[in-house]
């Protein structure tokens, strides 16, 4: 669910923000620099926690399932 008060400029800025993030994320880059602005992260996990609250800001935030199956053979 989209956060209604969000006017499109600021949707397109926060997509646009997070697309930086990600592509920050996967090549393993501490710094972004967005409308003049850097920012360096000290860790992994900061740049996750940022692309997360962009995500819960947006909406978009999807939760994710863990599905563990157990057999047994009857062999014991």
């Amino acid at each position: 669910m989209t956060n209604n008060t969000l006017t499109e400029e600021e949707k397109a800025e926060l997509q646009a923000r997070r697309k930086k993030l990600i592509n920050a994320y996967t090549s393993g880059t501490a710094s972004i620099s967005h409308n003049g602005k850097t920012v360096t992260f000290r860790s992994m996990t900061d740049i996750k926690a940022a692309i997360d609250a962009i995500d819960a800001e947006l909406g978009t935030k999807r939760k994710t399932r863990i599905i563990k199956t157990y057999s047994n053979r009857g062999l014991a």
